[in-house]
């Protein structure tokens, strides 16, 4: 039986939350901040926003060049002076480039714009989302997602018949504790100790261990590769992240939840027609 690698997951998978919120495009991953120091982070790019818009660097043939243009690369370290005679370099040859393939540049420019714009948007939102997340809001998220059975951990052994005649007389014979049928179970998890949480268990096996007990054994399970059958070795009970620990990671998921519905009400509002 082939099993896919199975490594610890994060709380929200571990939680059965099953969120799936995966923003709609990758602009999503300049989103500033992050864990801990989100918040603060988002704060000090709002209020430093405005006065890094107006402040002029430099100016190239009546282009100007903003502080919030270089932002980004003023903050990989780079000294200042520096950045801004690169970034002079980068106008004028963008000046070239305009001048000498001016089809090109029209296309190029299109596809630059949407492509920070849809950035911008993404980084605002979500900053303005966050914000506006509540303690009640955080506060229902955990006490609904955040469950004790959901970090349990599972001990399962299994064995795989290609015919319902064996399968049933391995299950038999398991059930009776014969000996012979309890060495052919194998560990449904090789890794480490063996212990996984159900959300981890391949072909979603985790439905039918988490309604197990402590030594029980399945019924015959069908799967697209054979029949299977369960036993539930061990099972033990980790400890639950308090809500401080977890409140970033519910703040960014309620927010990223609430991001994806506003763009997919946007998506379905839009007229479009393809080519």
């Amino acid at each position: 039986m082939s099993k896919p690698n199975i490594q610890k997951r994060t709380w929200l998978v571990m939680g059965g939350v099953g969120l799936g919120l995966t923003v709609l495009w990758g602009a999503a991953t300049a989103w500033q901040g992050g864990g801990a120091n989100a918040g603060a982070a988002g704060n000090n790019t709002a209020s430093n926003r405005e006065q890094q818009t107006d402040v002029v660097l430099a100016s190239i043939n009546g282009q100007r060049v903003t502080e919030f243009e270089i932002a980004g690369l003023l903050q990989s370290g780079v000294d200042r002076a520096i950045v801004v005679d690169r970034y002079i370099n980068k106008v004028i040859a963008a000046e070239k480039g305009r001048s000498l393939y001016p089809e090109d540049a029209v296309a190029a420019l299109r596809a630059a714009e949407r492509e920070v714009l849809s950035t911008l948007y993404t980084t605002r939102r979500m900053e303005e989302l966050r914000a506006s997340v509540t303690d009640q809001q955080v506060q229902d998220f955990y006490n609904k997602n955040v469950l004790d059975q959901n970090f349990q951990l599972w001990k399962v052994s299994y064995y795989l018949s290609g015919s319902e005649d064996d399968a049933a007389k391995f299950l038999d014979g398991l059930k009776k504790n014969d000996k012979d049928a309890a060495a052919q179970l194998k560990p449904l998890v090789e890794q480490g100790d063996g212990y996984a949480n159900a959300a981890s268990l391949p072909y979603n096996l985790g439905r039918v261990v988490s309604k197990m007990k402590r030594g029980e054994i399945s019924e015959v399970l069908r799967l697209r590769n054979g029949l299977l059958v369960l036993r539930v070795d061990d099972m033990k009970q980790t400890k639950k992240p308090t809500l401080d620990e977890l409140k970033q990671e519910i703040i960014q998921a309620l927010a990223l939840e609430k991001f994806n519905e506003e763009l997919e009400a946007a998506r379905r509002k839009a007229k479009v027609e393809l080519g």
